[in-house]
């Protein structure tokens, strides 16, 4: 039996059209209610929606503090349907909230929240038999591009996608991780010599006569090593790579050993994303795991120099990407670099997760913490 999903809009979160995809619930349509100052937010969701195959529409209603006018229109949708109902109440505010559980309850109605940290299902009113029993969780349909679509953003690139391996590359970032083991402030002064290239991709000043830092060079295939010791690049996307970017993909190889042992969805590497207004922004990592969003910062300048830390700037804006768009994403900063003890402050006042220095040998385990948060 097919179904009609009725949800509220008054805040963009996953949870109110999560339970649409999930194909236990048999949703065939979808009706979002929102006031004048939320139907944008709602024309986002709506818009993943449709993306889904399902026949979707956005409802203007009144505003939350005229509550009879809301009673009415949510009766009147009742009467002059086709399809049973459902009403998902996560996204709703306290009135709208009130008012739909009175109506559910006055016309047997299946209403239900889901549970934004742990994505459980809570029957409020009527359970259909049929349906995912109290406390099941919701399917993990989305995806990157279905999640970042909510908040009305979208993917413009990445360098690499989970299962979508680059073999060269992810070789690449393997030998210089090990490197970073043991010799971190070679990794720094790596970065500093592919700061500045010739027109020729050629780097302007030569990396330090040090073994090891040749040795893991040589290893990656990417560049060739020139009598006075500067870098021949022979790859397009090599600067950025041997500048940093080896950490973001070693990274995410990290997460790809935890799928099966964790829910998790989809994930991306160096993810460039354009918001409504077309400002774009990148994340250096991002995760779905269980229909929430994890992003990684990963930092590998000033390492071997714990006196200088991991940077203030690096945590606020580590804070502000992860609530683009109004987004309550989890964050983790990866660094070689220690932070001092008030960026570590700082960072457990943001609730952000720090992995830095010695810690990276074990990243996997803290991963899998941090991603179990909300496995539940």
């Amino acid at each position: 039996m097919h179904r009609h999903l009725i949800a509220f809009a008054d805040a963009p979160e996953p949870d109110l059209i999560t339970p649409a995809l999930d194909q236990r619930f048999k949703i065939r349509n979808v009706t979002l209610l929102a006031d004048a100052t939320h139907i944008e937010r709602a024309n986002y969701m709506a818009s993943v929606c449709r993306e889904a195959n399902l026949h979707t529409s956005v409802m203007p209603i009144p505003h939350g503090w005229h509550p009879e006018p809301i009673r009415v229109r949510l009766k009147e949708i009742i009467a002059g349907g086709e399809l049973p109902y459902v009403f998902n109440l996560s996204g709703a505010n306290p009135i709208h909230s009130a008012i739909a559980h009175e109506v559910a309850l006055g016309h047997q109605v299946p209403a239900f929240v889901v549970n934004p940290s742990s994505d459980q299902i809570h029957w409020l009113a009527y359970p259909p038999h049929d349906l995912p029993s109290d406390d099941g969780n919701v399917e993990d349909r989305l995806t990157l591009e279905s999640y970042f679509a909510v908040y009305g953003i979208g993917i413009v690139s990445c360098s690499r996608r989970l299962h979508r391996p680059k073999a060269q590359m992810d070789a690449a970032a393997d030998v210089l991780a090990h490197l970073s083991v043991d010799h971190p402030e070679l990794i720094n002064k790596l970065n500093g010599v592919c700061s500045l290239l010739t027109s020729e991709h050629e780097t302007r000043l030569p990396i330090p006569n040090e073994p090891a830092l040749i040795s893991a060079l040589r290893a990656t295939g990417l560049c060739q090593i020139l009598p006075d010791l500067r870098l021949k690049l022979d790859q397009f996307d090599a600067r950025q790579f041997l500048g940093g970017g080896w950490f973001e993909l070693w990274l995410l190889r990290q997460v790809e050993t935890l799928v099966g042992d964790l829910p998790i969805q989809d994930a991306a590497a160096s993810v460039r994303v354009s918001l409504p207004n077309g400002v774009s922004n990148e994340f250096d990592v991002v995760i779905l795991c269980n229909n929430h969003l994890y992003v990684i910062e990963a930092k590998t300048i000033n390492a071997g120099m714990a006196d200088k830390g991991v940077g203030l700037t690096t945590l606020f804006k580590l804070d502000s990407v992860s609530g683009l768009g109004g987004m309550r994403a989890e964050a983790m900063l990866a660094s070689l670099s220690l932070p001092t003890l008030r960026e570590a402050s700082r960072a457990q006042a943001q609730e952000i997760a720090i992995v830095a220095g010695d810690e990276l040998t074990s990243v996997q385990a803290r991963l899998r913490e941090w991603l179990a948060q909300t496995d539940s």
